[in-house]
Order: structure tokens, then sequence, then C-alpha cells
């Protein structure tokens, strides 16, 4: 380990407890690839509920922040607590949607099927799947507009679709709190709508939701808080007063081509 990184994981351990009741709530988080930082000592904790966006520019972390916090990548240092726990002791309260790029979709197995999968912690490994759960799944696919597919191979489907598929999966584990890898990239306007629509049926239910979002422009229509990353946190907060100016000049730096559109909507 580099003395650079040394120094970087010793002073993320200098940090307060987090608080014990939030969805999450994260300390000291540092991440490094190849003895390359990419998270920084962050400190963050989301709303009771909320939509809560990550934003930031290309390389800032954002992915990354969702993999480490659900364990999906080693950290170097730091403490995550979901409703006060490990994550390894509430993850039947955690749905994850993946970016699409990091999905087989090659693999021969139907729409209806993937969405069973969500059930799995419900049914519990190696145990029959019933008619009652496949006819849950297939509520959960009427719930995104695609119980017309359920039984389609899912590499046969659009990518757009195949983002609502996965959005059931996740609505089937019925999480209190959700992570969303840029679950609007590349999708066509229908399945956006659709989406976004979900994201607020779940934000009405007192569900806390946590998206890595791509789109500025759009930001401030879709969340109410937003967490900006470039390595380090930012900024974090609601979005009428965190999604500033002054905060996106310094995420995005020389990169203002998409800060200045967002900003030019917010005046309009």
């Amino acid at each position: 380990m580099s003395p650079a990184i040394q120094a970087l994981a010793v002073g993320a351990t200098l940090h307060p407890p987090v608080r014990e009741t939030c969805p999450l709530a994260v300390s000291g988080l540092t991440v490094a690839y190849d003895r390359k930082p990419v998270l920084w000592n962050i400190d963050y904790e989301t709303p009771d509920a909320g939509l809560i966006a990550v934003i930031g520019p290309n390389g800032a972390g954002k992915s990354t922040f969702i993999k480490a916090v659900l364990g999906l990548v080693p950290t170097l240092a730091g403490q995550v607590r979901v409703f006060g726990q490990p994550v390894s002791r509430s993850r039947q309260r955690v749905g994850y949607v993946p970016q699409r790029t990091a999905v087989d979709w090659d693999f021969p197995t139907t729409a209806i099927d993937v969405v069973t999968m969500g059930l799995y912690g419900k049914i519990g490994w190696l145990r029959p799947v019933r008619r009652k759960h496949r006819e849950q799944a297939r509520a959960m696919l009427d719930r995104v507009g695609m119980a017309d597919y359920a039984d389609r191979q899912i590499g046969q489907l659009s990518g757009g679709q195949q983002q609502r598929v996965f959005l059931a999966r996740a609505l089937a584990q019925d999480a209190d709190l959700y992570f969303m890898d840029e679950p609007l990239a590349g999708v066509d306007a229908a399945t956006e709508a659709a989406i976004i629509a979900v994201l607020r049926e779940l934000h009405q239910a007192g569900r806390t939701v946590v998206v890595v979002h791509h789109d500025l422009s759009t930001a401030p229509d879709y969340f109410d808080h937003c967490l900006i990353l470039n390595q380090r946190k930012i900024a974090a907060g609601p979005m009428g007063t965190t999604f500033t100016a002054d905060a996106l000049v310094r995420a995005y730096g020389d990169r203002l081509a998409q800060a200045d559109i967002a900003l030019d909507r917010r005046r309009a």
C-alpha cells in the first residue's frame, strides 16, 4: 500500500459515529483501484425517505460509491450502515438495479424468470418457485408495463425493456432502500417516464431510492435530494439548496458544458 493511500486510510478513521437510524449512513468511505484512490473519505447520510441523485462527471466514483456501499467492491477504509446495521445483515431490505452493461444479456432466461429472482430472499434458495411466486413476478412486470413480455427471452428485448425488467426484479424484493446505477441511461422516452413514475411511487410509500444519474438537465425535476461527487464529496442535501452553480463548478471544473445546460434549464 502506498504512503498516500495509507494516509487516506488513517485519516478516514477519524470520524464521529454515524447516525444509526437513517436508511444509509457512510463514514470515511475510501476506495482505491490499483493503488489509485477512486473515492476519498466520503461521509454521507441519506434522508429518512427520498429520491436521491448521485451526480458527478465521468470518473467521479458514482458507480463505485454504490458498489462499495453494497459490498460489491473492496473498501480501503470507512464504515457503511444500512438501517443501523452492516449491509450484510440488511440485504433483505435492499434492492439493486445494476448498469445494463454489467448484465449478460445472452443468458437464456425469460423476463418473468429474471423478476422471480428478486423473490428468492422470500422463497429461499433451492426451494421450488410456486404459482403464487410467478403471479407476484407477473404483477411486478405489469407495474412497469412489461406483463405482455413475461415469457420473452431477455436477450430479445430492447434496452429500455430490459431496464424495465430489472426494475421489476428490484420491486419484487419489496425493499426499503433501493440503489439504481444509471437506470435512465440510453432508454427511450416512454421507458424513462415509466421508471420515474415507479420511483415516485416508491418515494410516496416512504422508501429511499439512491440513483446514479447522468443527465443534469432533468435532475432537479426528478429528484428531491442529491449527492454530488468528484472522488470526494462536493455537496449533499436537498436539491433546491445543493444543486447550485458553485457545487457544479467544483464538481465539473472545466467540464462545464453539462453543468451549463442544467443551470440554464433552472433559470428558464
